[in-house]
């Protein structure tokens, strides 16, 4: 099955960028986050004008650590179900062998 790609103008540091996605309402949203950490990098006091590669980098590494807590914080949610589900598995197999 194959998707559409849509075209759409994006706009970040003040370039505009067209980017090719089936999904242009989440890649409209996903530009905007990466225009948001942008300005805070800018805010923290890089250089907007002259250092828009060391913006683009430390934007980059903001995003990875947040991607990196949140595939920490989900692999121990997902441990915990897995114990739990485990648990719960090895309880029935016990109550069934207690009725056979």
């Amino acid at each position: 099955m194959n998707k559409k790609l849509n075209v759409k103008r994006i706009r970040l540091l003040g370039q505009d960028y067209l980017i090719k996605s089936s999904e242009s309402a989440e890649m409209l949203k996903i530009a905007d986050y990466v225009d948001k950490k942008m300005q805070e990098v800018i805010d923290s006091g890089v250089d907007k004008d002259s250092q828009q590669l060391r913006i683009a980098v430390f934007t980059c590494l903001e995003i990875a650590g947040e991607l990196f807590l949140y595939k920490k914080k989900n692999q121990t949610i997902l441990n915990k179900i897995e114990k739990k589900s485990n648990f719960l598995i090895e309880l029935i197999d016990e109550k069934l062998k207690e009725n056979l």
